[in-house]
């Protein structure tokens, strides 16, 4: 009897164990589970603060970009332009001399990619009296525009004339193809209705009474004969156009493409044309004419430069 009531006592007790046991587990997942849901809000909750965090920091970092560029106007605001364009000239580069500008200007030509490269076929001195004529025209207008711009590269505009007078020391040293007679014969044909017209026309414009250009730089072109002589006369008559731009501007009838027209015969000519004809058989391509269009390509670069301000 005392067995059975000792083994049913046990039963029961194994009973109230499983039963405690199975309340222990579900109090432990549902522990578990809340344990869970509050890390994952809590990990919620950071993910949020951090995105906050980092909003604020770009917040920051634009108010910082905005401050950078507040002191960037205001540091310019607070230069005077006149000192900047002191202090430009002076450090330009501007001896004119060909072949000390050569010799100056380059190296930095020798620095500009050789592939691609245009092959130079303008004319130096031509470009030389545009470049003069648009400094002048620009030079009253400077201050504003050093006062509007960024980053004005006055320094590289003003060694522009020197530039080209190195393009114009470069350009002597490249040989030059051959041109048969006929060739020359036929381009002095092309050029010279316009010689004739666009002397004829300073020739008036020169007169005292009118007085737009010297009489003598006129009569200079005139003077003289032979096929060297126009080739060259070729080349100075648009010189004349550029040089004196301001005076003659909206009163002569030569559109621009023929001016260009003409200094170019006029270029080609002076290099094949000698006394008596004679003409050099010369390789097209060298490192001379090489060089010579990457001095062309900085000249180009800098008249965009002067073409922005």
């Amino acid at each position: 009897m005392g067995g059975n009531k000792d083994r049913k006592s046990g039963a029961k007790d194994a009973k109230a164990g499983k039963r405690d046991g199975a309340k222990d587990a579900k109090a432990g997942k549902r522990d578990g589970a809340k344990d869970a849901k509050a890390g994952k809000r809590d990990g919620a909750k950071d993910a949020k603060a951090g995105k906050k965090e980092a909003k604020a920091s770009n917040k920051e970092a634009k108010a910082g970009n905005k401050e950078a560029r507040s002191a960037r106007k205001r540091d310019r605001a607070g230069v005077d332009p006149a000192a900047l364009i002191a202090e430009a000239r002076a450090d330009a580069f501007t001896d004119e001399a060909p072949e000390r500008a050569f010799a100056h200007f380059r190296p930095l030509a020798e620095r500009v990619p050789a592939a691609d490269l245009p092959v130079f076929t303008g004319q130096p001195l031509l470009m030389r009296a545009n470049v003069r004529a648009a400094l002048d025209a620009l030079d009253p207008h400077l201050p504003a525009a050093v006062s509007a711009l960024r980053e004005p590269r006055l320094k590289e505009v003003f060694e522009l004339p020197a530039l080209v007078m190195a393009l114009d020391f470069s350009a002597a040293r490249v040989p030059v193809a051959t041109l048969s007679a006929g060739d020359i014969d036929r381009m002095l044909a092309e050029g010279a209705p316009w010689r004739e017209l666009m002397l004829s026309y300073l020739e008036v414009t020169s007169h005292p009474l009118l007085g737009l250009l010297p009489r003598e730089r006129v009569a200079a072109v005139r003077a003289g004969s032979g096929k060297l002589d126009k080739a060259r006369d070729f080349v100075a008559l648009p010189g004349l156009f550029a040089e004196f731009s301001g005076a003659l501007a909206g009163k002569h009838p030569f559109p621009a493409d023929k001016l260009d027209l003409l200094a170019t015969l006029g270029g080609a000519l002076v290099q094949q044309v000698r006394p008596g004809n004679a003409v050099a058989a010369v390789p097209k391509r060298t490192g001379e004419s090489i060089l010579r269009d990457q001095l062309a390509a900085l000249v180009a670069e800098r008249y965009d430069h002067l073409q922005v301000l």
